[in-house]
């Protein structure tokens, strides 16, 4: 009687130092978006750590699922991330999620009254520049919900809180635009806003 052969543990299919970067970043409340911009060569570019999930989903909703996360691809933006199932760490992430939120709806707002397109707030082109922080932190209104929403050091504290989640990206010094998770979670905000308020 001939015995099965093991089959081949997936573990051994991916790569581990990858596997954990990929972790250390979701811990550290990033995404993982599907491209990535690349600031030397001022492109967009493939994630590989997006691509190594797609191509072993299975495996990683697994993986997280047995440390008491779920792993959620957002499809509308194409970027992965976890929430925790239960309580643990839920009122960090619903701080992180609402910080994250008050920020976009910020910049959204912002470009809006300036008589801009949203779109343009995700083009590496364009999107904030110099001008339009120092335009933010003049403006009172602003700076009193970004206090509000904790930002102690206002317009600045807020974009490097968005970037290094991965919803927004630096070019040089003064420049920001927003990722495609960015816009995606923006342009949700605003359909959300927009329905309220018809409804209302």
């Amino acid at each position: 009687m001939e015995t099965a052969q093991p089959r081949l543990d997936l573990f051994d299919e991916i790569d581990a130092k990858m596997s954990s970067l990929i972790y250390r970043d979701f811990v550290q409340g990033k995404v993982i978006t599907k491209r990535a911009y690349d600031a030397l060569r001022a492109e967009y570019k493939d994630n590989p750590q997006y691509t190594l999930i797609f191509n072993h989903e299975t495996h990683f909703k697994k993986l997280y699922q047995h440390i008491g996360s779920e792993l959620i691809l957002d499809d509308s933006g194409e970027f992965f991330y976890i929430r925790e199932v239960g309580d643990d760490g839920a009122d960090e992430a619903d701080e992180n999620a609402f910080k994250i939120q008050v920020v976009l709806l910020i910049l959204g707002r912002y470009f809006s009254r300036s008589g801009r397109d949203l779109e343009l707030l995700s083009l590496p082109d364009t999107g904030l520049d110099e001008a339009d922080i120092s335009a933010l932190n003049e403006d009172p209104e602003y700076t009193d919900i970004l206090r509000a929403a904790r930002f102690k050091n206002g317009t600045q504290e807020a974009l490097d809180f968005i970037t290094s989640r991965n919803f927004a990206y630096k070019v040089g010094d003064k420049r920001y635009f927003l990722s495609d998770a960015g816009n995606a979670f923006l342009l949700r905000l605003v359909t959300a806003y927009e329905n309220s308020d018809i409804e209302g």
